[in-house]
């Protein structure tokens, strides 16, 4: 109704004027980003480009491993790049040990932390992991290996005590990446194989990631959860992230964080009594004492790193390697011949020689990733020219270790969807250290994982170890259940360790 040259402002029309508004704006927004935002003209799916809502709707639901393959094989480019100068981007605000503070223009605000994961400042990252190189190198991490045997002959009894009963192979593979963790770092049992259970929790960890990897495609709203709890229920309640421990859960990381605090308060005390035990977490004590430059704060985080940074990836990864060479009965045989007729196959130097059981754990690794979801990374200020476009500066672009390990630019032979471990007997070859160079199993450049060479010296221990004394029967669901998430662990297989006689096994029987 005009009153005048005005308008009379009922509360059902500001409000349809409202509406008119938001439609308007966002359609603008949508056919700004569809059709005249830089990156317009690059391929993918259309409601890719409008938000990340289409996105992390995949990352709740457990797809990035199934969205990985098929989006690269749909538009992908075989062509490769480098990444420097590529820095990590708030993405990895969702996966930090600590919350930063988030100030009232929303940037965050990190303490001086070892977080390796999620660190950004790459001057204060290098020079943690200079500090910490010498005590996870190969050298070094090689004194672990008769705590690690010892684990290993308890997985032995305890599995010929299951008389070839079925277990869910992803529970399993966890207990032993959690016992070879404790003995290593703290000369320590947490229970987990002498009670055949990890009490639920690889399950209720992996469903951790679940929400990290919806949240960090959303870094403004996760400033602003962490800011104001006012908008934890965008994440709690409307992408339901929430997740119930399931009955008689039980999770190792307050015995691991006590044992570490009474250690480390124990050895820092002045004149305090030496102590016998040659473990990891005895290496960064020392190496606190001398480098002060590792401080205790460092020191307590990265003890607690090691198992929170190791068991879903050597979980995940041992996992895979059974579940391959299990469900290929030609590999499995051609691997237990080289075990069973090797004169050393115990120690982690003659786990070295075995050339086709280390290209079978490889082959594994390649087809299944730790990670399954791109690494975000910020292109620099000045632009970058990637695959033929130019993409603006501060755009978030990444590399996904799924379709990487799958390209055929990289991958010997026919078919790179294959499980084929022949393709890594290449030696020295260019093709095998073309798949090398672009292996991201345990990341790639400065950020490789430092536990890389503790973590290979147990999975190809353990590997050997069983495959010596087994025959592995892997059932695989009709519909495998491999929810997969920013990290990814195949799950659902169920798995049969039937004994040998270790006798014919050293003669050389399959």
């Amino acid at each position: 109704m005009e009153v005048g040259a005005g308008l009379i402002w009922t509360p059902l029309w500001a409000l349809c004027y409202g509406l008119g508004v938001l439609l308007l704006s966002i359609t603008t927004i949508v056919l700004y980003r569809l059709l005249l935002h830089p990156l317009a003209r690059i391929p993918g799916p259309r409601l890719a480009a409008v938000s990340n809502i289409w996105h992390a709707y995949h990352a709740r639901n457990g797809h990035m491993f199934d969205l990985g393959r098929r989006l690269h094989r749909e538009y992908g480019d075989k062509k490769k790049g480098s990444t420097k100068g590529f820095e990590k981007t708030d993405f990895y605000l969702a996966t930090s040990l600590n919350w930063p503070k988030i100030d009232a223009f929303l940037r965050p605000h990190f303490a001086d932390g070892l977080d390796l994961l999620s660190e950004r400042d790459m001057k204060r990252y290098r020079l943690q992991r200079r500090l910490i190189g010498r005590v996870y190198q190969t050298a070094n991490v090689v004194k672990f290996e008769a705590a690690v045997d010892d684990v290993i002959k308890q997985v032995i009894a305890r599995l010929e005590a299951l008389n070839g009963a079925e277990i869910d192979l992803k529970e399993w593979m966890h207990i032993i990446a959690v016992e070879c963790l404790g003995a290593s770092v703290l000369s320590w049992s947490p229970g987990l194989l002498k009670a055949g259970t990890d009490w639920g929790s690889s399950a209720h960890s992996y469903l951790g990631w679940r929400r990290k990897s919806v949240m960090g495609l959303f870094p403004t709203l996760t400033k602003l959860t962490l800011r104001s709890n006012l908008f934890e229920w965008i994440f709690r309640d409307l992408w339901n992230l929430k997740y119930v421990a399931p009955p008689g859960f039980r999770t190792f990381f307050p015995d691991v964080a006590k044992r570490i605090s009474r250690r480390i308060k124990s050895a820092l005390k002045p004149n305090a009594p030496k102590d016998s035990r040659a473990d990891l977490l005895a290496d960064l004590i020392q190496l606190h004492k001398d480098k002060p430059d590792f401080t205790e704060n460092y020191l307590r985080k990265m003890a607690m790193t090691n198992f929170g940074a190791g068991h879903e990836t050597m979980a995940s990864t041992l996992t895979s390697i059974f579940t391959m060479v299990g469900t290929h009965d030609e590999v499995q045989r051609r691997v237990r011949r080289e075990i069973r007729s090797a004169t050393d196959a115990s120690s982690y130097a003659g786990t070295l020689q075995l050339q086709y059981m280390r290209a079978a754990a490889r082959e594994a690794m390649r087809l299944h990733p730790v990670l399954s979801m791109s690494l975000p990374r910020r292109v620099p200020d000045a632009g970058a020219q990637i695959h033929g476009h130019f993409i603006p500066g501060g755009t978030t672009v990444g590399c996904n270790p799924v379709a990487l390990h799958r390209n055929a630019d990289i991958v010997t032979g026919p078919d790179p969807d294959a499980y084929d471990p022949d393709r890594w007997l290449g030696g020295e070859s260019s093709d095998t250290r073309l798949m090398e160079r672009y292996s991201l199993n345990w990341g790639g450049g400065p950020r490789t994982c430092p536990g890389k060479n503790l973590a290979e010296m147990v999975v190809y221990k353990v590997v050997s170890a069983l495959f010596e004394r087994f025959d592995v029967e892997v059932t695989v669901p009709q519909k495998v259940g491999q929810p997969s998430y920013f990290l990814s662990m195949i799950t659902g297989v169920k798995a049969r360790f039937l004994s040998v006689d270790p006798q014919a096994a050293g003669k050389g029987g399959i």
